[in-house]
């Protein structure tokens, strides 16, 4: 390949894969398609990089205001602050006012295959809704709650809204592309405003089968050097657990304009009850 060319391939079924260097100077006009291919695909894959912080912070400032480390995990690691447990279906502050825009990792230290991280494209379910669902959920909408746990489904139709929560429609639209979202999750949406328990959870347990049918997850085993961008408004994602998997590093860099702690200052940094929680199988305890 010369130095002024890349290769594209699409997955299915979303995403694209990228061959190039990107701790190499950048062909002309690619910076462009790495965006424009990113608001269409939501998620871009490249393979066998080698790149600093520095690096990656570059990249993501192609997309957008690249969050600060202060208070921020720009590391994930089995033996880390995030720990080993699994994580159920989730958008990462999706329980805020301002959820994170953009994630990526980029892996510096994994055992190749051992490790997944799996993805839902709420676009793509929201524009292929039976019509009697979407109509049934129009105008509706739904309460979005920080999960005690994160390694299963523990929210439901009564969890308090004295947790950190959002009411926010069903259907988005996306902020960058003005596509609807589906914007419910597995692990933080609790209830639909306006139903009763019985309709709230027959509705969401239909909303949760388009959300996570086999054949529209895409899911990612991590080998060293893979470096993954997505989109946390459009995909939800989940991973496996991790107990026994070391090594198990990832660089993380992330576009938001606020970090958690931002959002939610009745934590600080370097809380323990987030360290515990973040690990995904401890109980997040609020006193």
């Amino acid at each position: 390949m010369s130095r002024n060319a890349w290769e594209e391939r699409p997955l299915a079924p979303f995403g694209m894969e990228i061959d190039i260097r990107l701790d190499a100077p950048l062909p002309d006009g690619f910076e462009q398609r790495l965006v424009d291919l990113f608001d269409r695909h939501k998620m871009l894959i490249f393979r066998n990089q080698v790149m600093t912080e520095a690096d990656q912070v570059r990249i993501l400032e192609n997309f957008g205001r690249v969050l600060g480390a202060h208070g921020e995990y720009r590391e994930i690691s089995s033996d880390g602050a995030l720990g080993s447990g699994p994580l159920t279906w989730h958008s990462d502050l999706a329980f805020t006012e301002e959820p994170y825009k953009i994630i990526s990792l980029h892996a510096v230290a994994v055992n190749d295959g051992e490790s997944w991280t799996a993805f839902a494209n709420s676009v793509d379910v929201a524009a292929r809704l039976p019509e009697e669902l979407a109509g049934k959920i129009r105008d509706r909408q739904a309460v979005t709650v920080i999960a005690p746990i994160q390694s299963s489904r523990v929210v439901d139709y009564d969890t308090s809204t004295e947790m950190p929560h959002q009411i926010r429609p069903l259907l988005i639209p996306h902020p960058r592309t003005g596509e609807p979202v589906l914007y419910i999750n597995w692990m933080q949406t609790s209830r639909i405003e306006g139903m009763d328990r019985d309709e709230s959870e027959a509705t969401l347990a239909r909303l949760f089968d388009e959300l996570y049918r086999e054949d529209r997850i895409y899911t990612h085993h991590w080998n060293n050097g893979d470096f993954v961008i997505w989109d946390n408004i459009a995909l939800q994602h989940s991973r496996c657990d991790l107990t026994g998997m070391n090594p198990r590093k990832l660089q993380r860099i992330v576009i938001a304009d606020k970090s958690f702690f931002d959002l939610l200052p009745q934590f600080q940094v370097g809380d323990n009850r987030i360290s515990a929680w973040g690990s995904g199988g401890k109980e997040l305890v609020l006193d």
